[in-house]
């Protein structure tokens, strides 16, 4: 461990930064800090692990983080695995029981699309879009799973490469591979929807870039399908009632439709 660095981490800590995630320059780069949280288990984790047995559907799974120096350790464990993948994530910097330092992973995509949207270039939306569903199917094709990505969880460097950020969770570890992947899919088009709800054409461009990339033979699209059914009867017990549904409520369903026509019309 670099002592000057833990030094210079330590002390800034003791003076609170107020985030659980900070910036730091060391070395002439900006390096992150990422501080341990408790575990994240929660009631509504119980109720998946309940729901995932039942139905036999494993991507239903909770991957809570452990939380802790386990789960410090898990996502320093991920990022060598992606990064010996040809996968664009931080590359590590230090782990220690407390806290990971982490080297600067470019420009987080969901702030980059805002921004290009409230200039009004359109042409260069469209086209991160179509990057992120093209670089989350290349991560799939690399064989492993993100187990949160969200376009906040997404970057793109000057040179428009695509790279991964925030692996807490552990998908890899609890489901098979395929429902892992399945998942990401589900998490990646419902991000879209979430954040950019009244332009449902991006949500299309997103899943349209993904197969477009993976392929509808794609394994991980068998379990994908499989959801997608058996959510029929929700969403049509929901579908009457949407006018008092929750917002996310409301991004899920929309989300849903989309999915559930493109599977059936491949």
């Amino acid at each position: 461990m670099n002592e000057q660095l833990h030094a210079l981490v330590e002390h800034t800590m003791a003076q609170g930064v107020g985030a659980r995630v900070f910036a730091l320059r060391w070395k002439n780069r900006r390096i992150w800090i990422k501080q341990a949280v408790p575990a994240k288990q929660k009631g509504w984790h119980h109720m998946q692990r309940f729901l995932a047995n039942i139905t036999g559907i494993a991507l239903l799974r909770p991957t809570v983080s452990p939380g802790g120096e386990e789960g410090l350790e898990t996502e320093a464990n991920t990022l060598r695995k992606l990064s010996e993948r040809g996968i664009l994530v931080p590359d590590l910097v230090c782990v220690t029981e407390n806290w990971i330092a982490i080297g600067d992973n470019g420009g987080i995509l969901q702030t980059r699309i805002e921004d290009c949207i409230r200039a009004g270039d359109h042409d260069a939306v469209t086209k991160l879009i179509d990057a992120a569903g093209k670089g989350l199917a290349q991560l799939h094709q690399a064989g492993v799973a993100h187990g949160a990505p969200l376009l906040r969880n997404l970057t793109i460097r000057d040179d428009d490469k695509i790279g991964f950020i925030d692996f807490e969770e552990d998908p890899n570890a609890r489901m098979p591979i395929i429902d892992a992947q399945a998942r990401d899919i589900l998490l990646f088009v419902f991000s879209i929807q979430r954040e950019f709800k009244k332009r449902p054409e991006l949500l299309r461009a997103g899943w349209r870039a993904y197969v477009d990339q993976a392929g509808f033979d794609a394994p991980q699209l068998v379990p994908l399908r499989k959801i997608v059914k058996v959510l029929r009867p929700v969403y049509l017990m929901l579908r009457p009632f949407r006018r008092w549904l929750g917002t996310d409520a409301i991004n899920g369903i929309l989300a849903y439709r989309i999915l559930r026509k493109s599977l059936n019309h491949e």
